[in-house]
């Protein structure tokens, strides 16, 4: 069989559908092979654009997301997205079709040297295939490698004049491809039960005298099982529940036990303050999720699905690393027979009435909240870097798990349009809502086309203040500066229609939740929604 048959035999056996890609002169052998084995092609405008919207489709589907990608400018322009996808354990596969390395030195096309050396910091692995007989068993590493243990993006890089040559039977080579990247040094989660049995011997030592236990759950926690053990767990137990960004949805956040994301302040960090111990269960507690967003941590238990993130932003009273679903089996038996000093319902209720008082203030939790009113409750929420998506971040309430999309790996602000279309794709059989700002919008304007050329029924919300608007809001009160990050911006309604999809423009909290309510969610839709500058949450 031909490699690019052999490609797309590989994709289909592991169940990957759908692809994105953008095509060059050195893929085209594979377009054909695609059409034969019914592989669903999204082919988008722009290499940064599709791979957000593999990530977007890997978060919203929990299977990896893959593209197909030219060298040289092709390669290069997929970084950005692979950081985003490294730095949120997202499993991406991005498979590069490379030049013929043999002529390199003559000055080919798109020729670059080992380029995957670009990517050794922010992949799990890098492969590149080096014969023929090597093809299949670096696809397989590759495809292991992305979604077990710490998810996260690897590259495979297979000369273009592979593709329409003959894969040789017989024995495959061990030729697996390149070393793995110095940056993943996370001890494996295979851990034995009786390393499970000595961590929960531990925990119940040093829970004997508490009263005031407190669990904060990440994304490594975003699975069925977790869902069903952790809601009736933490109501039984009489134990506050929290998330990190990545983590919200894992329950659903009207549950009396629930108190939403952990970097919120008020009665939330009141709670944080009166725990006498937290327990982290699939979060890294990085810098940046916790500890510069205030979040102080006396005692800890930290587990994770491996070591590497134990210890590095507070000191833990235990940390260990194991595999999440025996975990949380072993959670159960523990808590079992505990109930803890929390009134939760007391708690619950002090929260509301905090969330009152800042309603009447605070313009930016009154747009999110119009929009939490007017749209199903299984909606897919994708939100790049802006003003309402910090908003949400802090206070959007979320009733199922994968439904609220944030980039929180490097934080790029172009992600929300061209990650909705993956999102979108990875869960077809939900309403798709892509909120972006109008900096971060534009440079994925180009998909519309995408959205209709495939007809996927996305509606996307564009906030347009007319500036980089967090950034002006710090100019403004940092150093009294106005109008230092100002935009000139098209008309988004007209570029909408432009395209053939329909878009309707509004300026009030009240309309937006007025053209919500009405959508259909069948077909490609944007919003401009027209609004003056307010502040960030953190004030």
């Amino acid at each position: 069989m031909r490699a690019n048959f052999e490609i797309a035999k590989f994709l289909k056996q592991n169940n990957i559908n759908d692809i994105f890609y953008l095509p060059g002169i050195q893929t085209l052998s594979l377009d054909e092979a695609f059409v034969s084995y019914g592989i669903n092609v999204f082919m988008g405008r722009y290499e940064s654009n599709i791979a957000y919207m593999a990530e977007g489709y890997s978060r919203a589907a929990d299977k990896a997301g893959v593209i197909f990608i030219t060298p040289g400018p092709g390669l290069g322009n997929v970084v950005s997205g692979c950081m985003e996808a490294y730095g949120d354990d997202s499993p991406l596969i991005v498979v590069h079709i490379d030049t013929n390395r043999a002529e390199h030195g003559r000055g080919v096309l798109h020729e670059l040297a080992e380029p995957e050396n670009i990517f050794r910091y922010f992949t799990k692995k890098t492969f590149y295939v080096s014969s023929l007989q090597g093809l299949v068993p670096a696809l397989e590493e590759a495809y292991r490698t992305a979604v077990t243990d710490r998810k996260g993006p690897v590259v495979i890089s297979i000369p273009f004049i592979f593709l329409d040559k003959e894969v040789p039977a017989g024995k495959p080579s061990t030729d697996k491809g390149l070393p793995s990247s110095a940056g993943y040094e996370g001890r494996s989660t295979q851990q034995s039960g009786a390393q499970l049995k000595d961590t929960m011997e531990r925990m119940s030592s040093l829970l004997r005298d508490k009263e005031r236990p407190l669990l904060i759950c990440g994304k490594s926690v975003m699975f069925d099982h977790a869902r069903e053990i952790l809601g009736p767990l933490c109501m039984r137990a009489s134990m506050p529940f929290f998330t990190t960004t990545g983590g919200k949805g894992i329950i659903d956040e009207r549950l009396a036990c629930s108190f939403g994301n952990v970097i919120q302040k008020g009665i939330v960090k009141k709670i944080l303050g009166e725990a006498d111990v937290v327990i982290a269960v699939g979060t890294r507690l990085r810098d940046v999720d916790a500890k510069r967003r205030g979040v102080k941590i006396e005692e800890l238990v930290h587990i994770d699905i491996d070591d590497r993130w134990l210890g590095k932003n507070y000191p833990t009273a235990i940390g260990a690393s194991h595999d999440l679903k025996g975990l949380l089996g072993a959670f159960d038996k523990l808590f079992s027979k505990r109930r803890f000093n929390w009134d939760l319902d007391r708690l619950k209720k002090e929260q509301e009435r905090e969330r009152r008082a800042l309603r009447k203030r605070e313009e930016g939790l009154r747009i999110i909240e119009a929009v939490r009113d007017a749209i199903p409750e299984d909606t897919v929420t994708i939100w790049d870097l802006s003003l309402i998506s910090y908003w949400a971040e802090y206070y959007f309430p979320v009733y199922r798990q994968r439904t609220f999309l944030m980039p929180r790996g490097i934080s790029p602000i172009f992600y929300g349009l061209p990650a909705s279309i993956g999102a979108k794709a990875g869960a077809p059989d939900r309403p798709c809502l892509g909120i972006c700002g109008d900096g971060g919008a534009f440079p994925g304007i180009s998909e519309l086309s995408t959205m209709k050329k495939y007809n996927i029924p996305v509606v996307i919300l564009v906030y347009n203040n007319g500036c980089f608007g967090t950034l002006e809001d710090m100019m403004r009160k940092r150093y009294g500066k106005k109008g230092s990050m100002d935009l000139v911006n098209p008309d988004f309604v007209k570029i909408a229609r432009a395209f053939d999809i329909k878009a309707k423009r509004t300026g009030s909290a009240e309309g937006l939740k007025k053209i919500l309510q009405g959508m259909r969610w069948d077909e490609p839709y944007l919003i401009e929604f027209q609004y003056p500058l307010f502040s960030t949450p953190w004030g």
